[in-house]
Parts: structure tokens; sequence; C-alpha cells
């Protein structure tokens, strides 16, 4: 192979190389980004509305037991 097609290649090799580092920071970061959400709780928690419409049912059958007496 003549060398200056090699050079070429090599400078494209690099360039693809420089490309997919850059993508990868990215990926990176973004994961990073979505695992300081949960853990800071600035996601909603699966199930809270569940939860607190039990506490709501439990609540009102203790007013009304209360009421009854």
């Amino acid at each position: 192979m003549h060398p200056s097609i090699q050079h070429e290649i090599a400078k494209a090799r690099v360039a693809d190389m420089h490309r997919q580092a850059e993508r990868d920071r990215i990926a990176q970061a973004a994961h990073r980004a979505r695992l300081a959400q949960r853990r800071h709780g600035t996601q909603p928690t699966p199930g809270v509305g569940a939860l607190a419409h039990r506490l709501l049912q439990v609540l009102r059958a203790r007013y009304a037991d209360a009421a009854d007496s």
C-alpha cells in the first residue's frame, strides 16, 4: 500500500476513534444523570399512589368506626 494512502487510512481510523469516544462520553453522562435522579429522588417512586390510596381507605374506615361508636 502506498504510504500516502496508509497515512490517510490511519487519520480516518483516529477520527473514528475520536467520534466513538465522544459518543461514549455522552452516553456515560446521560447514564450518570439518570442515576443521580434516582438517588436524589427526583423521579416518582412506583407504587406510591397505590400506597396512598390504601392509607386513605384505612383512615376512612377508622373514622367511620369512630363515628359509629
